[in-house]
């Protein structure tokens, strides 16, 4: 009879030959045998190591958290959320997972949702850590994926403020400054936006002075600026076409007062021109 000793150490051995089938099946012998002996601990993350390098990336955080409520002494704490942002990001990049996570049943189901727990998870229990910010910067994409505009930019500038001068804080800023942009283009009636893309960039100087990626920044706020200009010229050219000089101008105005600089404002200036010549 093999000794659970014996089981670990070939499971061990079995681990640092990439020989992931072997490994499981003696770190499973313990856990289902041996769960009072002292290498059940190591086993469950071990085990969690063997199904993550197999690709079963559901059952492997099936057993780092396992690992996590053992009562037992937790050697590879940190290392089990090392695999966990590993797991989301593969969830988040269209991986799937067992129905009803079972190992017999076809891998059809999202692991988009999962991808969210798992961020959260890591961001709760390491929150001064890197991979918290790696965790909340990939948490604020998949966010802004699913057009979830607002809660994408309360991770980013949550991140911003957690981790003032770690390089995923300025690439914070350049990504808050996309999303105002793409709502922008959603939300042609809200120039609000303009106000709070204006204090993100403001931010983003005071707290890179002189960064490069500040440049991007202002050209997303510059390019939305064109987006409210340019909706200003289309109800002026509207206003035209439907003989109201008058209200067209009152537009025109606008957009060459609270836009300039944009092609739609020096746009604006040319149809005033005209209008006012033929007065």
């Amino acid at each position: 009879m093999v000794s659970v000793q014996e089981h670990y150490d070939r499971g061990y051995q079995a681990l640092y030959k990439n020989s992931w089938d072997e490994a499981l099946l003696n770190f499973m012998v313990i856990i289902y045998h041996f769960e009072d002996s002292p290498f059940y601990t190591d086993s469950l993350f071990y085990s969690g190591i063997c199904y993550y390098f197999n690709g079963e990336f559901d059952l492997a955080n099936r057993q780092f958290d396992n690992y996590l409520t053992s009562s037992g002494k937790l050697k590879h704490f940190e290392k089990v959320f090392d695999f966990k942002f590993h797991i989301a990001d593969y969830y988040q990049k269209g991986r799937k997972k067992h129905m009803f996570g079972m190992s017999k049943m076809p891998r059809w189901s999202s692991g988009k949702g999962d991808a969210l727990d798992l961020l959260e998870e890591i961001i709760a229990a390491l929150p001064g850590k890197d991979i918290a910010a790696q965790s909340l910067f990939t948490k604020a994409e998949i966010l802004r994926k699913k057009r979830e505009y607002r809660e994408s930019i309360d991770c980013l500038q949550t991140l911003a403020r957690r981790f003032p001068k770690h390089s995923l804080s300025a690439d914070s800023y350049v990504k808050v400054s996309e999303i105002y942009h793409e709502q922008s283009v959603q939300e042609s009636q809200n120039p609000d936006l303009i106000s709070l893309a204006k204090v993100n960039l403001s931010k983003f100087n005071k707290s890179f002075p002189g960064d490069e990626r500040i440049h991007t920044a202002e050209g997303n706020l510059l390019a939305m600026q064109e987006v409210y200009a340019q909706s200003l010229y289309d109800t002026g050219r509207f206003y035209e076409r439907k003989k109201k000089p008058h209200a067209s101008a009152i537009y025109y105005q606008d957009a060459i007062q609270k836009y300039p600089g944009t092609q739609a404002a020096r746009r604006s200036q040319d149809r005033l021109d005209k209008t006012l010549a033929l007065r």
